[in-house]
C-alpha cells in the first residue's frame, strides 16, 4: 500500500480543498493532483485563484495564498469506488473535526462524491446550503481526467465561480 498524502492545513485559510482520497500517482510522488492529465492546477491558475501557475510539486506553497488541502479519506486507491461506506462515514467525522479546528472560510469539495458522502445528498457544483461550523461549502466537479462529463471550459467556469464566491464573501 502506498503512503497517503499529508494534510496541508493551517489556521486562517480562505479555502481548503477536499478531495475524496489520494490516487496512486499522487501518493507515489507525494503531492496533490499529481497525475499529468489532472486539470486541478491549470484551473487554479486560469481562474485567477492563483496569481502564477503552480504544479503538484508546489502544493506546499498553497498556504502562502491562504489555501490548503485534505481528503475525506486518506487511504490511497485506484478509484473512489474502492472506498467503503464506513471509510466515507469515518472520514466525514474526521473532516468535520479538522474544519472545526482550522476554521477555513470556504471548504471546497473537489468532486461531488465527497459532499454526497458527508451530507447524504446530491450536490450540484457551486455553493451549498450547508456549513461545517462557520465554514461555507462549495463543490466543484472532479478534475480527474476520468471525469469526461465536464470539459475544461465547464471546469474553468466552476473554478471561476469559486473565485467570485470568495470575492462575494469579502476574502
Amino acid at each position: 500500500m502506498s503512503p497517503s498524502l499529508p494534510d496541508i492545513l493551517e489556521a486562517d485559510l480562505n479555502i481548503v480543498f477536499v478531495g475524496i482520497n489520494p490516487g496512486f500517482n499522487s501518493a507515489k510522488v507525494g503531492h496533490y493532483y499529481a497525475h499529468k492529465a489532472n486539470r486541478f492546477w491549470p484551473m487554479l491558475y486560469q481562474s485567477t485563484l492563483l496569481p502564477a501557475p503552480l504544479g503538484p510539486h508546489d502544493d506546499w506553497k498553497l498556504p502562502r495564498f491562504r489555501m490548503g488541502f485534505t481528503d475525506l479519506v486518506k487511504r490511497v486507491t485506484a478509484g473512489s469506488s474502492e472506498l467503503s461506506t464506513d471509510e466515507l462515514e469515518n472520514g466525514g467525522e474526521i473532516l468535520q473535526k479538522k474544519i472545526a479546528y482550522y476554521r477555513p472560510r470556504i471548504v471546497c469539495f473537489i468532486g461531488l462524491l465527497s459532499y454526497r458522502s458527508l451530507f447524504g445528498q446530491e450536490s450540484c457544483p457551486g455553493p451549498t446550503q450547508h456549513k461545517i461550523h462557520n465554514s461555507h461549502l462549495f463543490s466543484i466537479p472532479s478534475t480527474s481526467p476520468r471525469n469526461t462529463l465536464y470539459s475544461n471550459e465547464r471546469l474553468l467556469f466552476w473554478f471561476t465561480q469559486l473565485k467570485n464566491y470568495q470575492r462575494e464573501l469579502g476574502l
